[in-house]
Order: C-alpha cells, then structure tokens, then sequence
C-alpha cells in the first residue's frame, strides 16, 4: 500500500487532492505494450462509510465497491474495463485510503466520442439499437447507476453487433426489480451528456422505443422532466451548446 501511495506516472486527472487517476504504460514480457490506469482515493465522506457499514457490516472503500460493481456487471453478461487489482485501508468507521487498477480500453471511442464523429446514418441506428438493448438488459439484471453517462461507455464498431464497455462503475443500485425512477435516472443520465447538436430527437425517440419495446408517452415525460432539472447543475449546459449537427 505504501508502494502505491508513493507511485508516480503521468497524471490523467486531480481531483483536488482528494482522487488522482494516473496512467501506467508498461511491457510484457514478450514487448507488447501494456497500459493501466490508477486510481487512487485519499479523502473520502465519512457518511459514505457509515453507509456501507450499515449495507455490508463492514466499512467497504469507494475501490472496492467500484470491483464489485464490476464484477456484478460482468455477472450478468456486460462488460467492463479488465479489472487487475483493488486495495483499501479501512477503520471501524470509513475509509482512510484505497485503490483500483483497472488496464486501459484500447481502439475503442467512447459513446462520447462516438456521437461527435460519426455521421453515417446506419452505424448510429446499429449503435443505439444495440446500446439500448444493453442498457436494458442491465436494468432487468437488477443493476443501476447515476453515472450513466457517455464519456463511461466504450463501443466495439468491429463486430457485427456493436459491443459495449462501461467504466466509472462506483455508484451502483443493486435491487430484485429495478424500478421506473431509477430507470428513468439513468436514461436521462445519458439523455443530458448526449448534446443536442449530435443525436437528433428521432434518434432519440427511436432509442427509448428499442429499450421499452413501446412508445411510452409517460415514460418519455418523466425521462424530458429528469433532464430538465439535471439542467440546473452547470456541468451538464453543454447539452444546449449550439453547434452544427454531426447526427445524420
């Protein structure tokens, strides 16, 4: 643990002292590079202790629930970034430190991304039919999250049905039943980090219809509603940002 402390890379992000995400670039042993991405928590909210300590029995770090958040996705079928290694140092009552190495996702954009470059009208309809019928199965899996957003979501164009990959996994709902708040929570996550410039509303409409399997007038209120009060937080303005359309 104090290896990992003192560990030094590029840095990718600070969060003000409290999280650092550091980018490792090393070989194996046959010379094929190999990169991996550190993430360290040194603050934590000690209301975020006591939480898990009351769910788990014991105090569980911010790493370790994002291993577990992993692996319960990787259960039920999706797939995450490869997982390598998580550490915690906890007391009775929170964290004091802990970690994640997961290894970086190679040749594949980001949802993000995606929506940014790319034009043809076929790829997007493949893409967003195949993201919808992913997001769904991990709802019907009884897992959910807020952070479902699509800078955390990678995409494989190379196979015939695009594959998906999710990162940032640390703040999951696990439930028998997922419920329609929740269900509409993290559509609308994903609704307000897609910017209206880049996905049409046809797109749009399309992909809610793909994911509920009906177009769902009350659905789509509630899912318009979360948004516009996600628009309050300043983060998420650039959904409104004016620009010329990539969406074909």
């Amino acid at each position: 643990m104090e290896q990992v402390k003192k560990f030094r890379a590029e840095v990718v992000k600070d969060h003000n002292g409290e999280r650092d995400v550091l980018r490792i670039v090393t070989r194996t042993l046959d010379e094929k590079e190999l990169v991996f991405f550190l993430k360290r928590a040194w603050k934590s909210h000690k209301k975020d202790g006591m939480a898990s300590l009351l769910r788990h029995g014991v105090v569980w770090s911010i790493s370790r629930r994002e291993w577990e958040n992993c692996r319960a996705l990787e259960s039920a079928g999706l797939k995450t970034a490869e997982l390598a290694a998580y550490g915690e140092e906890c007391s009775a009552l929170w964290e004091e430190f802990s970690f994640i190495l997961t290894e970086a996702i190679r040749d594949q954009p980001t949802i993000e991304e995606f929506l940014r470059g790319c034009r043809d009208a076929v790829v997007r309809r493949r893409t967003f039919d195949a993201l919808a019928r992913e997001i769904k199965r991990m709802h019907d899996a009884g897992l959910a999250t807020p952070d479902l957003f699509t800078r955390h979501i990678f995409v494989d164009l190379t196979q015939a049905v695009p594959q998906f990959r999710f990162i940032d996994m640390a703040r999951m709902d696990h439930a028998i039943k997922i419920s329609r708040r929740l269900r509409v929570r993290d559509l609308a996550a994903l609704n307000i980090t897609s910017p209206l410039r880049f996905v049409t509303a046809r797109e749009r409409v399309r992909f809610l219809k793909v994911y509920a399997g009906t177009a769902d007038k009350e659905f789509v209120q509630s899912i318009r509603q979360r948004t516009k009060y996600l628009l309050k937080r300043s983060k998420f303005q650039d959904f409104l940002t004016e620009g010329r359309s990539r969406a074909s």
